[in-house]
């Protein structure tokens, strides 16, 4: 009863144009110009409760227009009544008392939106202040929580685009993560379906943790993507088919995984779709394809940085064949492309570690430890450039330190330290290919 009082004395349902026989006089008999200025000064001095007499009479007898005022616009009074409205009720103490207002204000909304088209107002942006205003209010709104969700939908219906783009994807966020708390699971899905082409990143890593929530497994995930993928456009498919790879992956399902790759590679030899292909193909011990999808993607991006990671990585499954000399030609070109990255300097001491354990049948010669100092030349080398490779480096240091030479085998070999040594086929004839020096310590 409170509430339907305070309504009627806030003369929400005072004016119907279709039943309205005879103009009310303005307040305190003034011509309506004067009722308008006295209505702004009084919201401005925060004066509300003169304010409602003079915005009510404004809003009932002059929604629009103003005779003798030619610059009057009818909106901003709406406006202000909504501030008025607002702000008697945030005073109140009375929960059915509050409540009451709120209805005042969404009230003034509904009669804002009869009022003035599209042509005269911004409707998105007086629908968006409703519906923040509906979801800083909820609590004193009937089904609120669901109202104000079902109010963002709306305005995400009636300019996409322009939803997603306002509040740097605040407002997007909000409604996707209320669709799923809500139980409306297919709803959520498809507004981020629709959503994710044109969202921003961090938007889209939202809906990626939504989408970790809806589904208690990859098997339920994949089972929900395979029936959506019909009515999905080319590149909408392409996109689902990338998620399905990771998702086969995380179900331990390594067939339909390749199979997943092969078809986003034949699709659309992209640099990421080829790198996938190299990716897996490493991971499954496939050295040989590994680098030969490798070498594809290094032709097909011209980043200087990402050129040396890949070099890095042909390097790497040369080495995994045992094709050492092949090994070192990608380490060095890694070197070459990026000073001062340690990775490929590390590479370099792995590839001459294997070399002794390839050239030595019984125990280790003389000559074959002579090769750890080349080794360790490149792990000093590599921590001196790339702090990151510090402490993993200073353990493998430590480890061939203990199998230099020692001093009778340097004196035996006539080495003083200082010297500057050759590793090649002056040591061992499985060592020509090597042909660098270093110093002996």
């Amino acid at each position: 009863m409170k509430k339907l009082i305070l309504l009627l004395l806030a003369g929400l349902f005072v004016y119907d144009p279709a039943v309205a026989q005879e103009e009310p006089p303005t307040p305190l008999n003034l011509p309506p110009i004067a009722v308008q200025s006295l209505f702004v000064e009084s919201v401005r001095n925060q004066q509300f409760d003169d304010a409602l007499n003079y915005g009510r009479w404004l809003i009932d007898w002059r929604p629009k227009e103003m005779e003798n005022n030619p610059n009057y616009r009818g909106d901003r009074n709406f406006r202000r009544m909504i501030q008025v409205y607002e702000a008697i009720g945030a005073q109140q103490t009375d929960p059915s008392l509050r409540e009451a207002y709120v209805d005042s204000v969404l009230i003034m909304y509904e009669r804002t939106f009869i009022t003035f088209d599209e042509s005269e107002i911004d409707l998105f942006e007086w629908k968006l202040n409703r519906a923040r205003f509906m979801q800083t209010n909820m609590r004193s709104i009937a089904n609120g929580r669901v109202l104000t969700m079902e109010e963002y939908a709306l305005l995400f219906e009636l300019d996409m685009e322009r939803f997603i783009q306002t509040g740097d994807g605040y407002f997007i966020n909000y409604l996707v993560s209320e669709l799923v708390n809500n139980s409306f699971r297919d709803r959520a899905i498809q507004t981020m379906n629709i959503a994710e082409p044109i969202s921003p990143q961090s938007v889209r890593a939202h809906f990626n943790e939504l989408r970790g929530s809806l589904f208690r497994s990859p098997e339920e995930r994949i089972g929900f993507l395979l029936t959506q993928m019909e009515g999905m456009d080319d590149d909408e498919q392409l996109a689902t088919m990338q998620e399905l790879f990771d998702l086969y992956g995380q179900a331990g399902n390594r067939a339909k995984q390749r199979e997943m790759a092969i078809t986003l590679y034949e699709l659309d030899p992209t640099f990421e779709n080829i790198m996938r292909m190299a990716q897996y193909a490493e991971s499954q011990a496939n050295y040989r394809d590994a680098i030969r999808y490798f070498g594809e993607a290094f032709q097909a991006t011209d980043d200087t940085q990402i050129r040396a990671e890949i070099n890095l990585k042909l390097a790497e499954n040369h080495f995994a064949l045992d094709d050492l000399q092949t090994a070192r030609t990608y380490a060095q070109r890694a070197m070459r492309l990026r000073p001062n990255w340690g990775a490929p300097l590390m590479r370099m001491a792995d590839i001459y570690a294997q070399a002794v354990n390839n050239c030595t049948s019984g125990g280790l010669e003389r000559t074959d430890k002579a090769v750890y100092w080349l080794v360790l030349d490149y792990l000093e080398r590599a921590r001196r450039v790339d702090s990151s490779v510090a402490n993993m480096v200073q353990r493998s240091i430590a480890s061939f330190q203990a199998v230099t030479p020692s001093a009778e085998e340097k004196f035996y070999m006539n080495w003083e330290n200082g010297d500057t040594l050759q590793i090649g086929a002056n040591l061992n004839a499985c060592y020509e290919w090597i042909s660098e020096s270093t110093t002996v310590r």
